[in-house]
């Protein structure tokens, strides 16, 4: 598996490092983090406007890495970038075509309507036997112009590290909000909380400044505020950025988060089939409306029914220790290349089960 950890130190990208964590806990794993190399500034900003180029976009540019190459045969090779534009990386790894039985490519985030202007970058997704986009519009689209398996992969969390479970920690935030968030929503709330009314943990620097040296640690820290939180601000991926998404609406990885901490949700739910699927409850997201003006009658509703708040949270907990955590998106992918799951796999699932039976009351039976 090849990381981006060493070269991409962005806050938002420690939850793609995560998912790299939890393979390597679970499976027989060799990870393969190159590092900068002489020229690097410059050779990866040459590269990533080849890539844009028709006849361009395929030449094997290194873009400034220390080269590093695969001298043993491996069953699967995996890698996972927040775009497109990350494949150009691969270019400073050799030998993982050849050595590698089966690909499989992960891409973060990806629009449907950005398919016309990348198709030069989709092009490159031709070396791989699957590729998995974890937003779900652009699965149909892009499977029809490349001709090959082209799937939907949620996105998920590390639930064991964010779960109150099974000693649930004291709730002494009442709200946290994190990376992108609805203006105002975030004035509203800064308002409360300049009265005293609330604790309110939010962002104050631009999350492109926010590069932490260890993103296990940053993850951590996250999942802290998170399991310690009454309510954790979620809404569709990219809100407020209406250039990017160009008015769709896909789930982003805050929504899985929020929901193995056990926090309730409030924000804007997105308006996919797949939130429907996958977050099937009610009340799994607070709706705070367009412009937040009823947010403070709306959090006290749930803050005067201390019942409905528990009940809520333990739902949004166990839903994500049955169903949201990386492993099980890494048991689809081995699934979907033919490869068994390991014993660490199974142990790993074993014990999610047992925290949600124990939340649900239930006796999870040994070696179950």
């Amino acid at each position: 598996m090849m990381s981006l950890r060493d070269l991409n130190r962005h806050a938002a990208w420690c939850s793609n490092y995560e998912f790299e964590d939890v393979i390597c806990d679970v499976d027989d794993v060799e990870l393969v983090s190159p590092r900068a190399g002489a020229g690097y500034d410059r050779r990866q900003w040459l590269a990533r406007r080849l890539i844009w180029r028709p006849g361009l976009s395929r030449i094997p540019m290194n873009p400034g890495l220390e080269r590093v190459t695969l001298d043993k045969e491996y069953d699967l090779f995996v890698f996972v970038g927040m775009n497109l534009s990350d494949l150009i990386y691969l270019r400073g790894l050799r030998g993982w075509k050849d050595r590698c039985k089966k690909s499989v490519c992960i891409i973060v985030e990806f629009y449907a309507k950005w398919i016309q202007d990348y198709r030069n970058h989709l092009k490159l997704l031709d070396a791989f036997d699957q590729t998995y986009f974890c937003f779900a519009n652009c699965v149909e689209p892009v499977r029809a112009i490349l001709g090959k398996p082209c799937s939907h992969l949620p996105l998920a969390a590390d639930v064991l590290r964010f779960t109150p479970l099974p000693h649930s920690p004291a709730r002494c935030i009442d709200v946290y909000s994190m990376g992108r968030r609805s203006e105002s929503a975030h004035q509203a709330m800064l308002a409360m909380a300049s009265r005293g009314e609330m604790f309110y943990i939010h962002d104050t620097i631009p999350g492109g400044m926010v590069q932490p040296p260890d993103h296990a640690a940053h993850r951590n820290m996250v999942a802290n505020f998170a399991k310690r939180s009454r309510f954790f601000v979620t809404y569709p991926a990219k809100v407020g950025v209406e250039e990017e998404t160009r008015g769709e609406s896909e789930v982003g990885a805050r929504f899985f988060e929020g929901a193995a901490s056990g926090a309730v949700m409030i924000g804007q739910a997105p308006t996919i089939a797949t939130f429907e699927r996958d977050f099937h409850w009610p009340d799994a997201v607070i709706d705070l409306g367009e412009d937040a003006s009823g947010l403070k009658p709306r959090l006290r509703e749930y803050q005067e029914d201390p019942a409905r708040m528990q009940a809520l949270s333990r739902q949004n907990a166990t839903e994500a220790l049955r169903r949201f955590d990386w492993v099980y998106r890494w048991k689809e992918i081995l699934n979907g290349m033919g490869m068994k799951p390991t014993e660490r796999m199974r142990m790993r699932e074993r014990r999610l089960c047992e925290l949600a039976d124990q939340a649900d009351g239930k006796n999870t039976a040994k070696g179950a």
